[in-house]
């Protein structure tokens, strides 16, 4: 697929949105951990992070629907550009405290709650049907890209230049990306419902994925797996710490074999679609994988393995995993779903299918305080397969439509 001008801009924003926040996201673990000392703390900011985003999904899908998806996404990044940035400013005067850190967090977490349904309703409207699983695939390529460099070039920002370097990189980064999407074309849609109020547009949102059954039972079946998978990013920093060396550096490290996993399984998919029109397929055969490798990790943390290196290679195949499940739940809700819809489905996707990772989060952080990595690792893991296994058979393959 050629990749055209308005995709080449939104990819070009996001890369250099998300390369300023796998530098902050390390950065924030880091320091919740140093400043608390608590897995369960960095838990709580963790969740702060997600579910005031989860919570504003529905209402954000019918605005993205109602209004020009352009704006939102410049005004979303915009946002988060200044939020990060007055947070570097509370840094630079030293008057920077938890409390302002979990306001922050809320504050990101709802623009984000805009911005996040917004690029996948955009995608089907600036290339053809036939090419969605490309583009999404080019979308995770950005995403894999900014998680190899992130970690590695924010581990060593951290150490040498400190937090605050790190926090303004990321302000900066969001409003770089805000000017990008400034110059991006999208094909204005029409009206897609008489009916006056943004409830309106929420309850026929809802009412649309309830009557659409195949696409009811995905996103019960992604609100589980997500349990699971949301798990691990709490697990992760924890892991790090307990391994011989610098925390941050193998946190970096882990990320970025994760990072590659997922740039090569994308360029794969840039060269030839792998699904061919099996997305349910790939997607359930990925979750089980994923699983796989959990029960791996946790084999290595619990035969007390504390070099970073035998880690590597899983994580490597873990992120290529979670390419493939990514790109295909996304490219089944788009053909499943009339592109005047598709804000209020991908936010309801957001409320439902990711609202269990915030709750994994906060669970997880406190379990992190009573019990080791390897038997969470292995119960999560164990319960993916299962999952992945009990949901290939429930869930049919979703009917593709054309987007109206």
């Amino acid at each position: 697929m050629k990749l055209n001008k308005n995709l080449a801009i939104l990819l070009s924003g996001q890369l250099v949105s998300q390369l300023g926040d796998k530098f902050y996201l390390l950065a924030l673990s880091f320091w919740v951990l140093e400043a608390t000392n608590s897995a369960s703390m960095m838990g709580i900011v963790l969740f702060c992070s997600l579910f005031p985003g989860v919570a504003s999904g529905l209402l954000a899908g019918a605005i993205v629907d109602r209004y020009s998806r352009k704006w939102i996404i410049v005004a979303a990044d915009l946002t988060r550009g200044f939020i990060v940035l007055g947070l570097s400013l509370l840094f630079f005067f030293d008057q920077v405290a938890l409390a302002w850190i979990i306001i922050a967090q809320v504050l990101l977490s709802i623009s984000t709650a805009f911005f996040n349904p917004c690029i996948p309703a955009v995608i089907p409207q600036i290339v053809r049907q036939e090419d969605l699983a490309k583009a999404n695939s080019q979308t995770q390529l950005i995403r894999g890209i900014s998680t190899v460099l992130g970690p590695v070039l924010g581990g060593i920002s951290v150490a040498a230049f400190g937090y605050l370097f790190v926090f303004v990189f990321n302000g900066l980064s969001f409003v770089i990306s805000g000017i990008c999407e400034l110059f991006l074309r999208i094909p204005e849609e029409k009206p897609h419902s008489k009916a006056p109020g943004l409830m309106n547009d929420v309850k026929e949102g809802i009412r649309y994925i309830i009557e659409e059954k195949s696409l009811l039972s995905l996103l019960g079946s992604i609100a589980v797996i997500h349990f699971f998978v949301g798990a691990f990013q709490t697990i992760t920093p924890v892991l790090a710490k307990v391994m011989t060396g610098v925390a941050v550096q193998n946190l970096g490290f882990i990320q970025t074999a994760f990072g590659l996993g997922m740039v090569f399984l994308s360029l794969v998919f840039g060269v030839k679609n792998l699904m061919n029109q099996r997305e349910s397929v790939t997607l359930f055969i990925s979750v089980f994988f994923i699983g796989m490798v959990n029960v791996v990790i946790s084999f290595l943390d619990l035969n007390g393995t504390k070099s970073i290196f035998p880690y590597l290679v899983p994580f490597f195949f873990y992120g290529g995993f979670v390419i493939l499940a990514v790109t295909a739940f996304r490219t089944l809700v788009q053909q499943a779903t009339p592109n005047r819809m598709a804000g209020r489905v991908f936010g309801v996707a957001s409320s439902v299918g990711d609202g269990s990772i915030p709750l994994a989060m906060l669970i997880y952080g406190f379990l992190l305080d009573y019990f080791s990595v390897g038997y969470l690792l292995i119960i999560s893991g164990l319960s993916l397969m299962l999952s992945a296994l009990i949901f290939a058979k429930k869930v049919h393959p979703v009917s593709s439509r054309v987007p109206i």
